[in-house]
């Protein structure tokens, strides 16, 4: 099999190699993608905290205050922390802030009897991280 290389203009009259122009649109698609997976974490944090409250509480007031009470806590601790003053170990600790919340959030869906749902939450959780990291990202900016 013989590669051939061959080299690409840019819009900016640079000369690039074939392969380093598709890796730059490969991560770029992966960093959206990536993206879309945290809004979706997110919604499903929110989300699967508040149908286990609603679920949780047994009558109607008590559901429709923990349905509310419980992401608000939740989001209320996650943006109450501020890790910037910790110098080296402030990703450390938010990457574990993180994985704590989202993965409270999947046992609560899965504690609520939506097993696939709670696995499913966990299982984007870790992959998010996972590709935040082999991005070159960071949580925290």
């Amino acid at each position: 099999m013989v590669i051939k290389k061959f080299s690409v203009i840019s819009q900016k009259g640079l000369t690039l190699n074939k392969y380093f122009y598709i890796r730059i649109i490969m991560t770029s698609k992966l960093k959206t993608f990536n993206l879309a997976l945290r809004g979706i974490m997110e919604t499903g944090i929110v989300a699967g905290l508040a149908y286990w409250g609603f679920h949780t509480g047994q009558n109607t007031s008590m559901k429709i205050l923990l349905c509310i009470g419980a992401p608000l806590l939740v989001f209320g601790f996650w943006g109450a922390c501020d890790f910037h003053n910790f110098k080296k170990l402030s990703e450390p600790l938010r990457l574990i802030q993180e994985l704590v919340l989202s993965g409270l959030a999947a046992i609560a869906l899965y504690s609520s009897g939506q097993h696939f749902l709670g696995w499913t939450l966990g299982a984007i959780s870790i992959i998010h991280h996972i590709l935040v990291y082999l991005l070159g990202e960071a949580l925290l900016k």
